[in-house]
């Protein structure tokens, strides 16, 4: 498409009224603006719909846009968001949107690891617009985290409907071309049979697995293995065991007919999101105040040996859920040997799921008194971004850089994916065991293009 209006950019003024102020977010649809509503006074969420003369008609295009503005007036619920205008300027369309102030759900997960009770209180704010969509004849098409925003106040909204479809409505979609993140796409999408809401809820549960687990399931080198992860790759097993695993299992069954349904995904993400209950406390009765006896004198306990002390310790990590036994780790921080000594005694799994609930500077102190191959091991089991997070703690080491050397390459490759490039780009040069060019180049283009600069 060639046009002659000016480009969009920070402080242009949309058709007199709204006024850019900066990018919230782009992709292969359209960029999403800041805008001031000069009018009223008021910011709001400026989409210009991109148009490309490749591939499908700018008349379906267009089509397209009024479809997802359509999508949305059709549907009134809080976590969806609501939309103010739509029009045309420069030969694209905009569509103006309420504006909730926070980041994507995708963010939020590459900053740190969410519990399943924060999963699944957010889920059921999602499940809940999806299917007040659904009720509505819309079906998302494009669930993902990238389309889920958490506003500061805790408000949970999803976003662009541009791929939406209204069901009994003809598609605008040649059938050339396969809109959305194939990742998360349900089976019935890609092998082009019939679609209804169970694939959104495939969409949603792909989401739940990136949330829960750090990485998303079905992602591989290319497309092609992309597609063929989704239709025929079983669900990866879970590094955090527990009830939202088997959730995200029931709704990731390759047949819709076999999936979980709404109803029953809403009941079992209440008991996860529920708080924990506390017991009233047992009103004893009342007794006569027992008689005072003299007390033997005892002769003083002889301290147990360093090695038993550890060994209890570690019994009682063992007993706890991770999180808690993550907490714990951290309070004993200060004598980091320690608590090295402690997690040296845990199974390499049940170590790595409490130190993916420690914090990021606590995890890295323990890990610099353990050897490289023990540290390795027990990162297998941590989150691709919070290990990203406890590697960047560390810093540019030699413990940080053998504990690299000791990943194999396709972990090494998944967590420095996450670590700021100008670390990872230090630590694949520090690197002496010859894998540094392989670790690159098996890094995203985008990743490589920073470690290009940072270098």
């Amino acid at each position: 498409m060639t046009t002659d209006a000016p480009m969009a950019r920070p402080g242009r003024v949309i058709r007199d009224r709204y006024e850019l102020r900066s990018q919230l977010g782009r992709g292969g649809m359209g960029t999403v603006w800041l805008a001031m509503d000069r009018m009223l006074g008021r910011l709001v969420a400026l989409k210009e719909v991109l148009l490309t003369p490749y591939g499908e008609g700018l008349e379906i295009q267009r089509a397209r846009a009024l479809r997802e503005a359509r999508s949305l007036a059709r549907i009134r619920h809080p976590a969806i968001a609501e939309i103010y205008d739509v029009f045309e300027e420069g030969g694209s369309p905009w569509i103006v949107m309420v504006y909730v102030e926070g980041g994507s759900l995708d963010d939020l997960i590459r900053r740190r690891a969410l519990s399943e009770r924060e999963i699944a209180a957010l889920g059921r704010d999602v499940l809940a617009g999806l299917t007040a969509a659904h009720a509505a004849h819309v079906l998302h098409r494009d669930v993902k985290p990238a389309n889920i925003v958490v506003g500061h106040g805790g408000k949970v909204v999803l976003v662009d409907f541009g791929i939406a479809q209204i069901v009994g409505e003809s598609g605008l979609t040649s059938h050339s071309i396969m809109l959305g993140t194939t990742e998360f796409m349900a089976p019935e999408r890609i092998d082009a049979r019939a679609v209804g809401p169970a694939a959104d809820l495939w969409s949603l549960g792909v989401t739940f697995f990136c949330a829960l687990e750090g990485y998303s399931p079905f992602r591989r080198d290319n497309a092609y293995a992309t597609v063929h992860a989704v239709c025929n790759d079983d669900l990866p097993p879970p590094r955090r065991r527990g009830p939202l695993y088997d959730v995200i299992a029931g709704l990731l069954r390759k047949d819709p007919a076999l999936r979980m349904g709404a109803a029953e995904l809403d009941r079992r993400l209440a008991v996860i999101a529920a708080p924990p209950r506390l017991e009233p406390p047992v009103q004893k009765p009342r007794s006569r105040p027992p008689v005072e006896r003299p007390r033997p004198q005892r002769q003083p306990a002889r301290p147990p040996s360093p090695h038993t002390s550890l060994r209890s310790v570690a019994a009682a990590l063992a007993a706890m859920a991770p999180g808690a036994a993550g907490r714990a780790l951290d309070a004993m921080a200060g004598d980091p040997s320690r608590a090295a000594g402690v997690l040296a005694l845990l199974p390499s799994d049940q170590a790595g799921r409490a130190v993916g609930h420690m914090t990021a500077g606590g995890a890295a102190a323990l890990l610099r008194q353990l050897p490289a191959s023990r540290g390795a091991s027990i990162l297998a089991d941590v989150p691709d971004r919070v290990a990203a997070d406890i590697l960047n703690a560390l810093g540019v080491t030699p413990a940080a850089v053998r504990l690299v050397e000791a990943m194999t390459t396709r972990r090494a490759r998944q967590v420095l994916e996450y670590v700021p490039p100008p670390v990872t780009a230090a630590l694949l040069r520090a690197t002496t065991d010859g894998r540094a060019e392989r670790l690159l180049a098996g890094l995203s283009p985008a990743v490589r293009a920073q470690i290009a600069i940072a270098e």
